[in-house]
């Protein structure tokens, strides 16, 4: 008894310190933009749905790869987190660069660049939108592809890579040492669970 106490007060405060870090992440963007200054509100804004959009789906990927720990530290509201942050990924992502079309009076921020592999990356969030599309409607079909939706769903990865990639090179608060640091460190996270997890699996299938 006493030690499923101290399992559900173990899980509680890992819990509690996700919500926490959940909220330190969007409240980083949030104060670089204020602290920076901006030149307008469709400025303000679009800096704010692209660096929490990006917050947004490293949580979600995150999510997903500690998925067992994830069961375990939020119980049956796992599924609706997910989703969650999953859907405001989405949308924040798919408002960023209307806003910048919106800005510029150009809707060639939807068109991906491939002239250059630099000029790919630089604006690899328009590549990594369409990524995203395709592997969220991937998911929501996966019942007619049980066998493939999983594979395709690792679109997301590159997504996220390329998003963050964009975000360095050409937002507007890549120059924010903080701003840079957490998207350095969500990188650095994902990269490294992702493949501390396979090498798991290898291990487990060699035994």
């Amino acid at each position: 008894m006493l030690k499923d106490e101290q399992q559900i007060n173990k899980w509680a405060k890992m819990r509690f310190f996700f919500y926490l870090l959940f909220l330190v992440l969007y409240l980083i963007p949030i104060a670089v933009a204020f602290v920076d200054g901006f030149g307008n509100v469709l400025q303000f804004i679009r800096r704010i749905v692209g660096l929490t959009g990006l917050t947004s789906l490293f949580i979600t990927i995150l999510l997903s790869l500690m998925i067992k720990e994830s069961k375990k530290i939020f119980g049956i509201n796992y599924l609706k987190i997910h989703h969650f942050f999953a859907a405001i990924s989405l949308v924040l992502i798919s408002i960023h660069p209307v806003i910048v079309a919106v800005n510029f009076g150009t809707g060639s921020v939807f068109i991906p660049k491939f002239d250059s592999w630099n000029a790919f990356l630089t604006e690899g969030g328009r590549f990594a939108l369409y990524l995203i599309y395709f592997a969220v409607i991937v998911a929501i079909l996966r019942k007619n592809i049980k066998k493939y939706w999983k594979y395709i769903h690792y679109l997301l990865y590159p997504a996220f890579l390329l998003s963050a990639i964009h975000g360095i090179l050409r937002g507007s608060d890549s120059d924010n040492r903080i701003m840079f640091s957490q998207i350095i460190i969500m990188v650095a996270i994902i990269i490294i669970i992702f493949f501390y997890k396979r090498y798991q699996n290898i291990k487990k299938a060699s035994e």
